[in-house]
């Protein structure tokens, strides 16, 4: 295996792009709907949320809940939460029922593009028929929902609980689920060289083969991995620099960004096939 395999990988990715053009504009454009879809998920379920958390923060900053005036409403029989203790209830409730509302449809959207994704790019780098095209996308699907379905599910669980557990549990409701953030970032890990070897490898295989390249080989896939995420950040910190000095600056930012989402699903494909070896 040739040590410079990294830097061939990057070559040849330039080189896949230059002469697959079609294909990678639409990666590209297929990017951008996906940004603009999760966009407005997020500005729609998160501006609810945030209403229904400051609801709550609202009310409890009308109360006056220092000893004095508790002890004093308890003597008087009335509830210290005020006389409409119930509307912290019900937006929790609303809350929570927003929270798992935006995961549900978060998680249908990277399950349909991610597998989209990953069978173009794959079609990008081999000259496959449509018919093959197609049963890498229904693989894709069958390992996206295993990994995703997991990590979903700890995430889901993190507000399945009441109010009163809630409460009692305080920060720590969410100090106790960082094992799972962390299992989440390993299934993440895992997912991409999945998803990269179903061209060539049968679904019974994927397993022994994944954890052959993560574990075997993780110091390569963990250079990819860091070779993307710095031109994500790059491209988002110059985004957010440069938003109010140089509009010119900021749009080369966005297609940046763009680009290296693409260009990493790419990146991630060649290296792992080459791994494969």
């Amino acid at each position: 295996m040739p040590k410079n395999i990294i830097l061939n990988s990057l070559k040849q990715s330039f080189v896949l792009i230059w002469k697959n053009k079609s294909l990678f504009i639409l990666l590209f454009i297929l990017q951008i709907v996906f940004f603009s879809v999760f966009f407005f998920i997020n500005l729609k379920y998160q501006t609810r949320i945030l209403e229904n958390a400051k609801a709550i923060s609202d009310y409890l900053s009308q109360q006056k809940l220092d000893e004095v005036s508790v002890a004093s409403d308890i003597l008087q029989q009335k509830n210290i939460l005020g006389d409409d203790p119930l509307i912290i209830s019900r937006n929790f409730n609303e809350l929570v029922k927003n929270f798992r509302l935006y995961l549900i449809y978060i998680f249908i959207l990277l399950v349909i593009f991610i597998s989209l994704f990953w069978a173009i790019t794959i079609r990008l780098l081999h000259k496959i028929r449509l018919k093959q095209a197609i049963n890498i996308l229904l693989k894709n699907l069958v390992v996206i929902l295993f990994y995703l379905g997991l990590i979903f599910s700890f995430f889901y669980s993190v507000f399945n609980v009441t109010l009163a557990e809630a409460a009692a549990q305080g920060t720590g409701i969410f100090v106790k689920y960082v094992p799972f953030l962390i299992l989440a970032t390993i299934l993440i890990y895992f997912m991409f060289i999945s998803l990269s070897l179903l061209n060539k490898t049968e679904l019974k295989y994927i397993v022994q083969k994944t954890l052959a390249i993560g574990i075997k080989k993780a110091h390569y896939m963990i250079l990819v991995y860091f070779i993307n995420i710095f031109l994500i950040l790059v491209s988002v910190f110059s985004l957010f620099y440069f938003i109010e000095i140089n509009f010119f600056i900021v749009f080369l930012s966005i297609v940046l960004m763009i680009f290296s989402f693409v260009f990493g699903r790419i990146l991630i494909v060649n290296v792992v096939e080459k791994l494969e070896i």
